[in-house]
């Protein structure tokens, strides 16, 4: 498991002061990438092969608001690789109390540039499937 620490900015919050529901995909991806670096994979050398692992799905339940200033760590783990498809699993934390902010999940498509579903060459499936967590 990796945990990516962000600190919530105002543009990120809403009129009522709440975290905006559409920054929660941004801070996925912020962990997701931060997921594969710890674990020497580079997102960027995958994009630069022809492989791209698309966003199919998103998942997010929100349990409590997160709000200007608070600090915020998220949980990111590898549960499904496949040659079509895999999933992260995410749960968002605040750390000052450790209230539980949101879960969710994202399911992952890999596309060759010209946006077409492809299977993930070997190389790169192998190396998630190490790093597979329940």
């Amino acid at each position: 498991m990796t945990i990516a620490k962000l600190r919530v900015r105002f543009a990120e919050t809403d009129q009522m002061g709440i975290v905006h529901h559409s920054n929660y995909a941004i801070w996925f991806e912020l962990a997701r990438v931060k997921w594969l670096e710890e674990r020497n994979m580079s997102y960027k050398e995958w994009e630069e092969s022809g492989v791209s692992l698309a966003v199919s799905e998103l998942n997010v339940n929100y349990r409590n608001a997160a709000k200007f200033d608070d600090e915020i760590n998220v949980e990111v783990k590898l549960t499904v690789a496949k040659s079509r498809r895999s999933h992260f699993e995410y749960r968002l934390f605040r750390t000052a109390d450790n209230a539980l902010i949101a879960t969710g999940r994202t399911t992952h498509t890999p596309t060759n540039p010209q946006g077409q579903a492809i299977r993930l060459p070997e190389q790169w499936l192998s190396q998630l499937q190490e790093q597979l967590e329940k």
